[in-house]
């Protein structure tokens, strides 16, 4: 297994897992642990490492470069077992080898290992690692994503290690985003944004602004998943003061669910009164995204570059349908409602009794930060034609919205 350098004296030295299809509850084609091996003229650190299990192939690319017992330091940007699996092998490894992470961190690896005689070093902002013609600052980061995670910078060649921030769940042989490709590479950090990033937002909005009042130049920016950011790092960083900022398309997401397609019908329609006015939609039918229709986790993606969500279900047992159920709990945790800018939506649904459905998706959206610009729209059973109508309707009123935001 080889390394790949990013610059001298620095090397990619991390893992590929192939097989990964769902993580932190949205599917992926696979990931990447990405660590980091930089070698001064004096001492050598390693940042961040792999999730259990992966240790085998991080050792082997680190062989590539160097005897693994020479490395000096170790810099833990975060807990999550995904970026320190292998810490328990490496001190085992390094008995006593210092180990650099925030304070908080501290108490978190040792909630997660057994950390009896481990050699942290704890630093603030702006504390400095000599490597001898090497030096990284650390910049503490909490909430990016993790109360503990900071960020590590390798001043002599303008690479920022951000950890979590700015990455990708992407399984390939590609390490750099000029090998991926530009496109691929950012649809990959916005589902990465969407599903992860959003709560958030405002957090992530102020730690640019103060990187970039530190006056860091930033030629590289070397994430904890995905591809190396080399060729289009203004792009991605725009792309994330965008997200951050709630920037959208005039655009409309139609998510939902249906259960003897009086749901869709409606979905359809509205998709059309939309498309009437000129302004893009995605539809998307709430099923097991790996099979068939559009899984929760692409749904939100396109939410984000949305401005208008609506959302439809049956009504089940006075209950939303399962399915929209569980997007809804979902969205409530992504909350786009924490984007400087807002977004609009609204309900509806079909039903063969009392309704409710439209009711409880209409508070969920509220929850979840949405604007609701009705109190939703319910028909019972089939739709008929003015029914139907009312939906073309709906959806052109949506999309007129859409084109003054």
């Amino acid at each position: 297994m080889k390394a790949t350098k990013l610059a001298e004296g620095v090397y990619w030295v991390g893992a590929i897992d192939w097989n990964l299809r769902d993580y932190h509850g949205y599917t992926l084609p696979g990931t990447t642990y990405n660590a980091y091996l930089v070698v001064g003229k004096k001492h050598t650190a390693l940042i961040d490492n792999t999730y259990p299990g992966h240790e085998y192939q991080m050792m082997e690319r680190i062989k590539d470069v160097i005897d693994p017992k020479k490395i000096d330091f170790i810099v833990a940007n975060h807990v999550e077992k995904d970026h320190s699996g292998a810490l328990p092998m490496l001190t085992k490894l390094l008995p006593g080898v210092p180990i650099y992470c925030t304070e908080v961190a501290v108490t978190g690896f040792g909630k997660h290992y057994d950390t009896k005689g481990w050699n942290f070093k704890t630093v603030k902002s702006l504390d400095k690692l000599d490597l001898g013609g090497k030096t990284l600052v650390f910049v503490e980061a909490p909430l990016l994503h993790w109360p503990d995670s900071m960020f590590t910078y390798l001043a002599e060649d303008k690479i920022l290690f951000p950890n979590d921030a700015f990455g990708q769940h992407i399984a390939s042989c590609e390490r750099f985003d000029d090998e991926l490709g530009k496109e691929a590479s950012l649809y990959h950090a916005q589902k990465f944004f969407a599903n992860l990033i959003v709560p958030l937002a405002p957090k992530v909005l102020k730690k640019l602004d103060e990187v970039t009042k530190l006056g860091i130049p930033i030629d590289m920016v070397a994430p904890s998943h995905g591809i190396i950011w080399r060729s289009y790092v203004g792009d991605m960083l725009g792309s994330y003061v965008n997200w951050c900022n709630g920037v959208a398309k005039d655009k409309v997401t139609i998510v939902y669910d249906t259960m003897h397609h009086s749901t869709d019908l409606m979905a359809q329609t509205l998709a059309e009164g939309i498309m009437a006015e000129g302004v893009a939609v995605k539809v998307c039918l709430l099923k097991d995204g790996r099979f068939e229709g559009t899984h929760r986790s692409n749904v939100v993606t396109d939410i984000l570059d949305s401005k208008a969500v609506l959302v439809g279900s049956p009504t089940l047992q006075d209950e939303v349908y399962p399915t929209v159920a569980d997007f809804l709990s979902y969205l409530h945790g992504v909350r786009p409602g924490r984007l400087a800018t807002k977004k609009i939506g609204f309900a509806f649904g079909s039903h063969g009794g009392q309704g409710g459905a439209v009711k409880i998706i209409t508070e969920g959206l509220k929850k979840a930060g949405i604007e609701t610009i009705n109190d939703g729209y319910e028909v019972l059973y089939k739709p008929d034609a003015a029914e139907l109508a009312r939906c073309y309707e709906l959806g052109r009123e949506v999309a007129h919205r859409v084109k003054k935001m």
